[in-house]
């Protein structure tokens, strides 16, 4: 297989991204920020671009602030309120939530964007920043060991790092995982519109649901019917965004089977008569509101349980390749964005030294690897616990049971703080839990607690590759104190010396002990030598004698098991001399004492 390598400008690596929708876009850019070569694949030409509204909260918002995004130019509209009214009678189902002092808690607005406008200044962003954007080049495969995209023209190109990022019917995260985790069904269906406000503003029927309301999600509901419609505004005030959630599919003249339907495209027509079957039970004036839609849009809601792996060799998956959120707490494009902002964190120090290099080719692999399973380290359990929250607990008998179920998952992934059990969506706990992270901060922490910890670890080796021969002498030591007080005339020799010096051919020669990062050698033979001074009143001074060096022989065997257990192999030579027949009066040679 030929593959176009292409050559980094500067030190950065050459990034390679599948897809430029949010989680592609933002990535993006993040890395252009650190300096890295981009080359995003999309397979789309985005010539008729299309979709709903975007809800952004202020964890992700703050990641766009930091990276110079304009609400304003984007048409960013802010979130000020949750008002919950019976569907049927419009009267409140619960009191009204305020958001108005969001940025003061959390340091960020909360903004509602045009899913379109978002995505055109994102694109302008990348652009900008020096991302190169290949439209109508869809990825056919990704070869994670050596980083190899494969198209569907039949070229391919190599890239230091690949970024899968080609939302929730990605077919490439098996190739990272090993193991095929499939999307279901959610139970849910959502019916979706786009209204001109000025519609509805001009409908004295539909005109006071909103006249005189600050922005925000206006959400009436039948719980009993588990029909629940959310919609806020969008593209400064001028569109409304409606979305209808069902349990069951709409009848579908091109579907059949409504329960083993599902339905992927997100641009599926649907009928009014649809949408107003969906309505049966709700006031005529929010019938009245939807119907209000040039078109209506349908699409089954998808889920799918948390990965076990975010990244494999040179490639990641971010975004809802990875982990696709349902719409609960309006997390699943912020937490794509929080991904892009996690990696440049991340990779701003993995640089290319001395191109050409295969030393340098492979230390940056290796820094590569180390920094990506650092990134899976980080984000895979707070992104598999957001994945389980946005899965709603139907209110009823069962609810208890089921939200400690959901705990018990999350906590498979997940050990850090959680929401109390049962907290409302947009309330002030979950609220906390979401808006309060700071993607950024959190992963510049995780690093530094990274780096002490291999700080830790490498003081920790370096004093074991050094306290052995000092163990090891000191226990020889009191084993010989033990023997002199134990035999009164037996003196004992054993040293183990920390250096490579070897004495004269005819001298014992010293355990030598080298020290360093590894486990120590030891390239010499102990030699203990024992000399007898048993007195004439021992009447059996030959067998007292055997006795006595067997009992060493004992003691240093249960030494070199203990050394064994240090990682220190010690091999034993002894010298056992012939006892004389008698005590001699006097020694031939002098004790031979090694000293440590």
């Amino acid at each position: 297989m030929d593959a176009k390598s292409t050559t980094a400008s500067g030190n950065g690596l050459q990034v390679g991204i599948v897809g430029a929708g949010v989680a592609g876009l933002s990535a993006a850019i993040a890395l252009r920020r650190i300096g890295h070569d981009v080359e995003v694949f999309e397979r789309s030409q985005f010539r008729n671009e299309n979709g709903a509204a975007v809800s952004i909260p202020p964890n992700g918002g703050r990641i766009l602030q930091y990276w110079g995004f304009d609400a304003v130019k984007a048409g960013g509209i802010e979130n000020i309120q949750a008002r919950r009214p019976k569907g049927d009678t419009l009267e409140p189902m619960a009191p009204t939530l305020s958001f108005a002092n969001v940025e003061q808690q959390f340091g960020n607005k909360w903004y509602f964007y045009h899913r379109v406008d978002m995505h055109r200044h994102l694109r302008e962003m990348a652009e900008a920043a020096g991302s190169t954007i290949r439209l109508g080049a869809q990825v056919t495969d990704v070869d994670p060991e050596t980083g190899i995209i494969s198209l569907k023209d039949g070229s391919h190109v190599q890239k230091d790092l690949v970024i899968v990022a080609d939302g929730q019917h990605d077919r490439l995260n098996v190739k990272i995982t090993g193991k095929e985790v499939p999307m279901k069904r959610s139970g849910q269906t959502a019916y979706r519109c786009l209204i001109p406000m000025a519609d509805i503003l001009a409908d004295e029927e539909t005109a006071p649901l909103f006249e005189n309301q600050a922005p925000g999600f206006w959400a009436p509901a039948l719980p009993a019917k588990g029909v629940m419609a959310v919609t806020y505004p969008c593209r400064n005030n001028e569109i409304l965004n409606v979305l209808a959630v069902h349990r069951k599919l709409g009848q579908h003249a091109t579907v059949t089977e409504q329960d083993d339907a599902v339905i992927e495209d997100w641009n599926f027509p649907a009928t009014h008569d649809d949408l107003e079957r969906v309505l049966d039970g709700f006031h005529p004036s929010v019938k009245k509101v939807f119907l209000k839609s040039p078109e209506v849009k349908v699409y089954t809601q998808m889920k799918r349980e948390p990965l076990c792996k975010m990244t494999k060799g040179k490639a990641v998956l971010i975004g809802d390749a990875c982990h696709p959120m349902l719409l609960t707490h309006a997390q699943g494009v912020s937490s794509s964005i929080e991904d892009a902002a996690a990696l440049e964190i991340l990779l701003a120090d993995v640089q290319v030294q001395g191109h050409g290099d295969a030393d340098a080719s492979e230390n940056l692999n290796l820094k590569l690897q180390q920094r990506l399973e650092q990134f899976e380290k980080f984000r895979l359990p707070r992104v598999s616990a957001t994945q389980i929250l946005t899965d709603p607990v139907v209110p009823g008998p069962q609810a208890a049971a089921k939200y400690a179920a959901q705990e018990a998952e999350i906590r498979k992934y997940y050990a850090g703080p959680l929401p109390p059990t049962g907290a409302m969506p947009h309330s002030p706990p979950i609220c906390q839990f979401f808006f309060g992270y700071d993607v950024r901060k959190e992963a510049l922490e995780y690093l530094e607690a990274e780096a002490e910890a291999d700080k830790t670890a490498a003081a920790a080796a370096a004093a074991t590759s050094t306290t052995p021969t000092f163990q090891v002498s000191e226990q020889l030591a009191s084993i010989a104190e033990a023997d002199d007080e134990a035999f009164g005339s037996v003196e004992i020799a054993a040293a183990l010396a920390p250096t490579t010096t070897h004495p004269s051919s005819d001298s014992p020669k010293p355990v030598v002990v080298e020290t360093g990062a590894a486990a120590p050698v030891v390239q010499e033979k102990a030699i203990v030598q024992v000399i007898s001074g048993a007195t004439s009143s021992d009447p059996h001074p030959q067998t007292s004698m055997e006795k006595r060096i067997l009992d060493l022989e004992n003691k240093l065997a249960d030494m070199e098991k203990k050394l064994s257990h240090m990682m220190i192999q010690v091999s034993t030579t002894e010298v056992q001399p012939t006892p004389p027949q008698s005590p001699p009066a006097h020694f031939d040679t002098q004790p031979l004492v090694f000293s440590s």
